[in-house]
Parts: C-alpha cells; structure tokens; sequence
C-alpha cells in the first residue's frame, strides 16, 4: 500500500502526537507512526512547563489535560520527593515556579507522560487531517529528488504486515 502525505512523524510518544495535533489544526495532511498502540505506563515526564500548558490551551483541551492530573489539587506539583508514592510524606522544595508564574497565563501542572498521551491522542480523533498508525514501526527511510519512502511494519498484533508509505517535504522523528 502507497499513501502520500506532505509531513510524517516518526514517534507518538508527546512530542510526535502534539505536532500531529499543531499540523492537523492546520489543516496539514500528516501521518503518525507510533510503535505502541497504547500508551505506556512508565513513570517519566511528570511535570508541564507553563509553556507546554499554553500549548494544550491553543490545542484546546487544557481542561482534558488538567482533569486527567492524578494528584490531587493544591497538593504541590513541582520540587517533590516523596517517600513511598505519591500520596506518602513527602519533603517540597522552595519556590521555583512560582516565582515566574506572573510571565504565563496557565499554570504548570504534573501527572505522568501517559496521562498526558492519551489526552493529545483523544485530540487527534477530531483532526480528519490527521493519520495515526500505533502498533507501526519504521523499519527504512529512503529519500532521494522526489522526496521520502518510509517502510513500516506492524510491531503489534498476532499478524506482521508491511505496509508503505511515501510523502514529500518534511521527516520529524519523535
């Protein structure tokens, strides 16, 4: 199978799935090649940034974002180390944020790179600009004048399938 695209994402990890959605609400055609057909549940990348939360503002799910939190509100977010888990006695840091708060219109927040996932991934299904092929993996990129093939293959499933994909203009890897 040959599909053309103007832009494909090699990744569907935040980064990959938060161009998708900056691309699909630009209504630029893209695929998303992501090896996991779900997010994992690993515990890393805990904490937005203020700007990373203007960002889910613009997308227009910082509300999504912010009801998916696991901690609490009001139970600090940033500069944490706890003792057990998350709801354990804990020791906080000074100030960090806080003290640049004023320079933002959202404030950070804090909850685990799945949680944050699968909110950008919910986003994706409102986007028709927007492909997503999880469980897929690169397995070449080729490019030469005319622009870039990439080779995927099912990594997920009981049954491998290769597939084809070719686009012109630009490659972003995750």
């Amino acid at each position: 199978m040959a599909e053309r695209h103007q832009v494909i994402i090699v990744g569907g990890g935040p980064v990959g799935v938060g161009m998708a959605v900056e691309l699909g609400l630009r209504g630029i055609d893209c695929v998303v090649v992501g090896r996991h057909e779900e997010p994992q549940h690993l515990p890393k990348g805990q904490n937005l940034t203020q700007r990373t939360l203007e960002h889910f503002y613009f997308w227009g799910i910082v509300d999504q974002l912010r009801n998916a939190r696991l901690m609490p509100m009001g139970y600090p977010i940033g500069g944490v180390t706890a003792y057990g888990d998350m709801m354990s006695e804990h020791w906080y840091a000074p100030q960090g944020r806080e003290v640049v708060r004023n320079f933002y219109f959202e404030k950070n927040d804090r909850l685990p790179q799945y949680q944050t996932e699968a909110v950008l991934r919910e986003r994706l299904k409102d986007l028709p600009s927007v492909t997503t092929l999880f469980g897929w993996t690169v397995e070449t990129v080729e490019q030469d004048a005319n622009g870039v093939t990439v080779t995927i293959g099912e990594t997920e499933g009981a049954a491998r399938k290769g597939g084809r994909y070719e686009w012109a203009g630009l490659c972003l890897k995750d």
